[in-house]
């Protein structure tokens, strides 16, 4: 089978509406392409980021209505035809293409990450788990962005980490949760999870991503202004761990917070840091025991213990 495929030169700003208009329009599948091979090494805390110059690349049946989505493209741009390139692909050529986007992986011996393209062999088990043929917890994402979809380093190190540690129905605070990436899969290994971030956008990908993995029920999802209004989540002693894969200047910022509310013995997995800032975040974390840190490229993940009461 021949589609349609429809490619568009965009900064950051423009993708959000042009993808609307495109999925309004049957797009099938849409996906991110960085124009240049930008790297994108420090988000703000939370965000999902976007490489600065992008190639929004959309798929439709051969039967679209070119007309249509034409002139909706041009509301939002009259010259949108000067950066805008239509083909026909087959089916295996797009498949190959979206495969050059997929993370497929395994951590800690429990856990799989993997498309959602390959969600047709899930199977849900008697407890609501999603599990994939081999009996592991199997968590199923979107590919494409460089923070959320496991590519990146820092989410890499938190998910061995999370594989390996949580236990059936620990409390985690996933903060900075972008995609839900973290969240979810505590929440296939047996936790129950409250995920906050600023940006709505990634609540509502953590819902999304939360629900077609089916964890809705274990996961609750906070702004980050609901979070700071309902303290009973930064009551002391709330969570058995605290993952925040964000940036250094916050985690120190928050750490105060994130000691107050682990319980005694509780686990703290801080990730986004630099090796050349792990000292300082360190040292903003007295009460914490930390271990041995782990490193991926320029990317550390420290994980601790609170070892006495803040």
């Amino acid at each position: 089978m021949n589609w349609l495929q429809i490619s568009l030169a965009l900064g950051t700003q423009e993708a959000a509406e042009f993808e609307t208009v495109l999925q309004a329009h049957g797009a099938v599948a849409v996906t991110y392409e960085s124009q240049a091979d930008e790297v994108v090494l420090e988000p703000k805390p939370g965000e999902i980021p976007l490489w600065q110059h992008i190639n929004l690349v959309a798929l439709f049946s051969i039967d679209t209505n070119i007309a249509g989505l034409n002139e909706a493209l041009r509301v939002l741009d009259a010259k949108v035809h000067e950066r805008l390139d239509v083909a026909f692909v087959a089916e295996e050529d797009w498949q190959q293409r979206l495969a050059n986007h997929t993370v497929s992986a395994e951590f800690g011996g429990r856990l799989l990450l993997l498309p959602k393209i390959e969600a047709v062999e899930q199977r849900v088990d008697a407890a609501g788990a999603v599990m994939s043929k081999t009996g592991k917890a199997a968590l199923y994402l979107e590919p494409g962005l460089a923070f959320g979809s496991g590519s990146h380093p820092t989410t890499r190190m938190c998910l061995e980490w999370l594989a390996r540690h949580i236990k059936t129905d620990q409390v985690v605070l996933d903060f900075g949760c972008g995609s839900g990436i973290l969240a979810i899969g505590a929440a296939l290994l047996g936790a129950r999870v409250i995920a906050v971030d600023h940006d709505d956008q990634a609540i509502l990908a953590t819902r999304e991503n939360a629900q077609f993995n089916g964890v809705s029920e274990q996961i609750q999802t906070l702004t980050l202004a609901q979070w700071e209004r309902d303290g009973s989540h930064q009551a002391p002693d709330h969570f058995d761990v605290v993952v925040a894969n964000i940036l250094a200047a916050p985690l120190i910022e928050l750490a105060p917070t994130f000691s107050r509310s682990l319980r005694q013995g509780g686990s703290l997995v801080l990730a986004g840091v630099l090796d050349d800032q792990a000292t300082e975040v360190i040292q903003a974390y007295p009460d914490v025991e930390f271990g041995p840190t782990v490193a991926e490229d320029e990317w550390v993940c420290l994980t601790g213990t609170l070892a006495r009461s803040s």
